[in-house]
């Protein structure tokens, strides 16, 4: 006997890929005036051993927190030297996440940074 055991994961952000050949301050401007954001470089960023090269990728990491809406938004660079940080989503070159406790519109945020 088979058994076989399906789980749902819940995430509590929402992630939006983005396909832009800027570089990520550029990005990082053109999301922060579009959208009315406040989003700043941190200083450490992220950084993941690759298993394949056993090397570190660095990637640039920018956040913002609403004191309003208690909504956090964070910019990620998918893309370095040495590999993807998510590789599964490999044609975004930046990930865009929203933590949101105060209910956002997606499909017209999508809109606005389709439109940056």
């Amino acid at each position: 006997m088979k058994y076989t055991l399906e789980e749902e994961y819940e995430y509590d952000f929402r992630l939006i890929g983005i396909s832009c050949h800027e570089k990520d301050y550029r990005i990082c401007w053109g999301l922060n005036n579009g959208l009315r954001l406040s989003l700043a470089k941190e200083e450490k960023g992220i950084e993941v051993l690759m298993k394949k090269t056993n090397e570190f990728s660095k990637h640039a990491v920018y956040s913002y927190f609403q004191e309003d809406t208690e909504n956090e938004f964070t910019l990620l660079n998918n893309r370095s030297n040495a590999g993807y940080l998510v590789p599964e989503q490999a044609h975004a070159d930046y990930l865009f996440m929203i933590k949101e406790s105060y209910d956002v519109d997606i499909l017209a945020l999508i809109s606005k940074i389709k439109s940056i």
